[in-house]
């Protein structure tokens, strides 16, 4: 009887904790709806944090936004806690809507667990210093060395023209034309010019030895500008490789403080929250709180085609399934799958946020510390990236990038494009270039370069620079490629 007893208690806690079990580990959700009637480029805001955010257009003049959450892993009790203290709110009017949550979720034993926006670990890293100005070589100018002027010869006779010898003459008299001319000789030129012509040859004498003299001087003053310019070369030398080295220190510095701020923010993340693979399913941890608890949170909006987005999203994923125009995000921590993104006024600041954009048409695109960024096909776009990896498939218009510390591939350029200008700084590239016709042009310091071996290329060299200039198949004035890179490798096929 005693063991029937002790049988049956057991039956009845296995029982018990199986329905436990089965009630804790169903999943439950509730939806939040609201509706509003809009002008067809209503702007929408949205503010959001762990929870992702799915947007879809229609031809309505209307804004429909559900919100949903899902838990798993706490009781009925403690769900529909959950539940009422979502902070989901949607508001607004025909011009503009407001969609908005709070991180905060509260357990029924009175826990709070709050999901920090604000961590952000500042890591202070240092900037490279510009290459300053060399000292330019001063103009070393030689002494004024004034030449004395020839002395002039003593004034000719005013007569010589009566002392020509006449030949015809000297033939028919011989000796006797001979001594007469020689006479009249003697007589014109008289004492005074024989005197006058002897302090000639002594000035004379002393010219020659002062152009002799400043020759010498000359010589030796040459030799001393010729040594002051190689020391004034050898100094900016010098200080051209400190500033060098000085550079790669930083550089390093920066890489090391970059690595270590991704650590931490991995470390942190690890310890608060943890993704569910894909899905945005975050598993909390809280001191003495429920370790199984799993929280989903979603809202989808439907918009006509012409709303304007303004974004700041936190800890989630946004997924943006048509075209749209104009839209202003912020987003941190963040995926973002965009089939198209247009217009003039297109900004997206993107941090710890994976990007995927099926189609760029325009727009700009800032990148910090992205590992995976995928641009499928770009029409046009300005981006700058640090710490960030992209990848663009192809170009078909034109594209200005800046990138810092991070690859950049580019596979494929469109030959009806019409400029692609890429500044690079410690960061490695390959970019395909098209068959067709374009003028290059590149300013490397302290990088390689790798060109193709059909390209017409003019390549000069000064210290640690290369500058190259040329084109490929013929010289084409609307269509360039300009690359600026400093301590960076790269191909260009």
């Amino acid at each position: 009887m005693k063991s029937l007893m002790t049988n049956k208690c057991k039956f009845f806690l296995a029982a018990f904790t199986l329905t436990a079990f089965v009630t804790y580990s169903q999943k439950q959700a509730k939806d939040f709806k609201e509706s509003f009637n809009v002008n067809p480029e209503v702007s929408i805001n949205i503010n959001t944090s762990y929870t992702d955010v799915e947007f879809e257009t229609w031809d309505k003049n209307t804004v429909e936004v559900i919100g949903t959450i899902e838990v798993e892993g706490v009781s009925k009790e403690e769900a529909d806690k959950i539940f009422k203290n979502w902070s989901f709110e949607a508001k607004g009017n025909s011009s503009e809507i407001t969609i908005s949550t709070q991180p905060a979720i509260h357990f029924a034993s009175g826990n709070v667990m709050v999901f920090s926006d604000d961590q952000e670990f500042e890591f202070r890293i240092p900037e490279l210093p510009e290459m300053p100005e060399m000292p330019e070589m001063p103009e070393v100018q030689a002494f004024s060395f004034r030449m004395p002027a020839m002395p002039p010869m003593p004034p000719m006779p005013m007569n010589m023209s009566d002392l020509e010898f006449d030949y015809e003459a000297y033939k028919k008299d011989g000796d006797k034309y001979l001594k007469a001319w020689k006479k009249e000789f003697n007589k014109n030129f008289d004492k005074d010019f024989k005197e006058n012509l002897e302090a000639w040859k002594e000035d004379m004498k002393r010219y020659q030895e002062d152009r002799e003299k400043m020759k010498v001087d000359r010589e030796k003053m040459q030799e001393e500008i010729e040594k002051h310019r190689h020391e004034i070369a050898k100094v900016r030398e010098e200080a051209r490789k400190e500033i060098v080295i000085r550079r790669k220190e930083i550089a390093k510095e920066r890489s090391e403080a970059e690595k270590a701020r991704r650590e931490a923010i991995i470390e942190w993340e690890g310890t608060r929250v943890r993704s569910n693979g894909d899905a945005n399913t975050y598993f909390i941890r809280s001191k003495g709180g429920n370790e199984n608890l799993k929280v989903k949170k979603t809202i989808k909006i439907k918009m006509p085609k012409g709303a304007k987005l303004k974004m700041n999203v936190r800890h989630g994923e946004v997924k943006i399934a048509d075209a749209t125009k104009n839209i202003n995000a912020t987003l941190s921590h963040t995926r973002l799958h965009a089939y198209q993104v247009d217009g003039e006024q297109t900004f997206i600041k993107a941090s710890y946020s994976p990007i995927v954009v099926d189609h760029w048409n325009y727009g700009e695109l800032n990148l910090n510390y992205v590992k995976n960024v995928d641009l499928k096909n770009v029409k046009s776009v300005k981006l700058s990236s640090k710490s960030s990896d992209v990848v663009i498939g192809t170009i078909s218009k034109d594209a200005i990038i800046n990138g810092s510390f991070g690859d950049l591939l580019i596979a494929n350029v469109n030959p009806s494009f019409k400029n692609l200008s890429i500044i690079l700084d410690n960061s490695d590239a390959i970019v395909n270039l098209p068959k067709t016709a374009f003028d290059f042009y590149c300013n490397a310091t302290d990088s390689s370069i790798v060109y193709p071996k059909d390209m017409v290329l003019d390549v000069s060299n000064n210290y640690n620079s290369k500058m190259v200039k040329g084109y490929r198949a013929k010289k084409n004035g609307y269509k360039t490629v300009n690359i600026v890179a400093t301590y960076s490798d790269i191909e260009v096929q």
